[in-house]
């Protein structure tokens, strides 16, 4: 399906394009030539199962053909690579136990924070704890950062984190997003030994999860693997584009994730 090449490889679509159609369109056009079966043999991961449901209805709207393997990302914590690892622990369950360790370190600490909001302080540590697995960052980590100016603010939020430190052991119940990551790192050992022959397509994400855009750079790199980009700004000047290097400033700009992604794997815009 795709020519060898010696950079990872990347597709991109501007901003207001009819993705799905732009996608199924530009798929079907590269596959001219080729068996009719081949189409079968693609491997197309998608981000939301709302997209997932508008590239079947394009291609069973066309001509009678194959399809391709159309999965979600997080399809791939089924796949046989995570079998031997257990479900992930329930949302709810886990930050039930968060408000446990919570409720007692208010009782320990009465200044540190009112009772109630034991359970608000827990929901947002458990989405710290998310994305902390998602980027692959433990706790122990954020403990060596140089915070000079705000040691009182940080002393308290270390005092959270101490919370969380267990669920980051490597026999801790993994929650969903930790499953991934480990999934993910295995998918991509397994292509480092073995890659596929088969094209792998990863199709509408920007990678803002951090375990996702792994995922992303790991498909991009395989021999037959290709991203597709949603809402690439192509008249963006080059000026403002290194502008988005500096994290502190350049994160909130609508490009600045696939600015990233493109920057790990050593890609310019143009």
């Amino acid at each position: 399906m795709f020519d060898p090449i010696d950079r990872p490889r990347v597709f991109a679509l501007p901003p207001g394009v009819d993705f799905p159609a732009a996608l199924v369109r530009g798929l079907r056009e590269r596959m001219v030539g080729s068996a009719p079966h081949d189409m079968a043999r693609v491997q197309l991961f998608v981000n939301t199962a709302r997209m997932q449901r508008r590239i079947r209805a394009l291609f069973a709207g066309q001509n009678a053909s194959f399809l391709p393997k159309l999965r979600l990302i997080t399809d791939i914590g089924r796949d046989d690579i995570g079998a031997d690892l257990p479900d992930a622990v329930n949302p709810l369950v886990r930050r039930l136990e968060l408000a446990q360790l919570v409720r007692r370190l208010i009782d320990a600490e009465p200044d540190i924070a009112a009772r109630a909001h034991t359970f608000d302080l827990a929901d947002s540590l458990a989405g710290l704890m998310e994305e902390m697995q998602g980027e692959g960052v433990h706790p122990d980590t954020l403990g060596e950062l140089n915070v000079e100016q705000h040691s009182a603010h940080w002393e308290r939020s270390q005092k959270f984190l101490k919370l969380v430190t267990k669920f980051f052991a490597t026999d801790a119940p993994l929650n969903a997003e930790a499953r991934q990551r480990v999934v993910v790192d295995r998918l991509i050992a397994r292509w480092e030994k073995t890659p596929p022959t088969h094209p792998v397509i990863i199709a509408g994400s920007t990678g803002s999860r951090g375990t996702t855009r792994l995922l992303m750079e790991a498909v991009a790199k395989l021999p037959q693997g290709a991203l597709v980009l949603p809402g690439f700004d192509t008249n963006m000047p080059e000026s403002v584009w290194d502008q988005l290097d500096d994290e502190l400033t350049g994160e909130d700009h609508p490009q600045y994730r696939l600015h990233a992604l493109l920057r790990a794997l050593n890609l310019t815009a143009t």
